[in-house]
Formats: C-alpha cells, sequence, structure tokens
C-alpha cells in the first residue's frame, strides 16, 4: 500500500474499490477490537511487497486471570460507555450489506445502551419489523446496497410502522435523494464516509427526540 492508502486504513467507510462494489476494508472492526484490549497495531507496507500486521497487547497479570471474562466485559463496558447518553435500552434495527459496518456499529451503539438488531439483508430486516414492530424505536439503513436502496427500505419499513423514526447513510447525496428521502420517512441523512460517530450521534438525536415528544404526549 502507499502512503495515502495507509493513512486511511482503519477508517469505516475508506474502499480502495469502485464506486458500487463495496465498502470498507473491515479493519476499522480489528482496530476497535484491538482497542478495546489496550492493543497497538503496527503496520508495515510498500506496494507490489505485500503488507505486514503486528498486533502487541498488554501482558496480563495475575489478578487479570483471576477476574473471570463476563466480569471483565462488564468493567471494559462501564468504562467505555459514552457520559450521559440518553440510551435506555431503546431497540435499533440497523442494515448495511457490508457486515463488518454492521459489527461496528452494533458494538458502538450496544456500548452506549441500546439494544441492536443488525442485518445484512433486506428482506430479514423487513422480517423482524414484521414480526415485532412495536419494539423498535428506530431504524438505520445504508442507501448503496444490492437489491432494494435504503429509500425502499425505508418506504417498506414504514408501510410496516408508519411512525418508525429512519436515518439513512450514503456516500452519495444528492439534491434528489434529499428531496425523496422525507417523504420515504427518513428524518436524517448522513454523509457516510465520515466518522461513525456521526451515525451515532444521529441515532441518539433521534432517540432524544422521541424521548421529548414522549414527555409532551
Amino acid at each position: 500500500m502507499d502512503e495515502a492508502t495507509r493513512g486511511h486504513l482503519f477508517e469505516p467507510f475508506f474502499t480502495t474499490k469502485a464506486a458500487g462494489k463495496g465498502t470498507g476494508l473491515g479493519l476499522s472492526v480489528v482496530h476497535g477490537i484491538a482497542a478495546g484490549h489496550q492493543a497497538v497495531i503496527q503496520v508495515q507496507s510498500k506496494p507490489g511487497e505485500g503488507s505486514t500486521f503486528r498486533l502487541y497487547f498488554p501482558e496480563a497479570t495475575a489478578a487479570d486471570a483471576s477476574i473471570p471474562v463476563a466480569a471483565q466485559h462488564a468493567v471494559s463496558q462501564q468504562a467505555t460507555d459514552a457520559p450521559g447518553s440518553p440510551a435506555n435500552g431503546e431497540h435499533i434495527l440497523y442494515v448495511d450489506d457490508d457486515e463488518s459496518i454492521v459489527f461496528l456499529m452494533k458494538r458502538l451503539l450496544e456500548r452506549k445502551g441500546f439494544r441492536v438488531s443488525g442485518f445484512t439483508r433486506q428482506e430479514d430486516a423487513l422480517a423482524a419489523m414484521r414480526a415485532a414492530p412495536g419494539q423498535f424505536s428506530l431504524a438505520v439503513t445504508d442507501y448503496n446496497m444490492p437489491g432494494m436502496s435504503g429509500l425502499e427500505v425505508a418506504r417498506a419499513l414504514r408501510q410496516i410502522r408508519a411512525d418508525l423514526p429512519i436515518v439513512m447513510a450514503s456516500g452519495y447525496i444528492t439534491e434528489e435523494m434529499r428531496a425523496q428521502a422525507p417523504a420515504a420517512g427518513v428524518c436524517e441523512l448522513v454523509f457516510k464516509p465520515g466518522t461513525v460517530g456521526e451515525l451515532c450521534d444521529a441515532v441518539v438525536r433521534q432517540v432524544e427526540a422521541q424521548q421529548r415528544n414522549n414527555k409532551v404526549g
């Protein structure tokens, strides 16, 4: 890899593929898991010579070994939860054809206190909504997916539940998309090459809006 590519390796939506041929390298997931274990990733790479990834983990102590895995996970979860998160177990339906993105966003949102059901197939997401439309507080969908687009998914979700808030992410936000989004039930558009933090922030904003509406109602 050249230096320009290496500089974007761990960005969730960075890809070296042509438009429409895939999103993300999956390394953002690796980076997130490594960071959760206080590990460091070292990358050596030159064009035409290949790449070497080395992961360095802190040495485990006897005290660490005595703590059950479940307890270690709970401590890690508490340490990484965002302070002041409005989440109260709200259930998020997340749709993206990139499995690594679904895994990463599910992990991040759950750390904020949300419940997340992630799907890489639009049909599976719609089936989950039909089975229990009242259990979901919000849906998040990618726009550019094989088969149904994010707008089509949004329309189908709103046919099942007309008041469902929907956030849509896309790397190609056009004026036509902006015009069509509200009618499809999309309450917020997020520019996908941005950070995953922007998607998390959008989820938090929509949940806070629901909480305010519920108080008024």
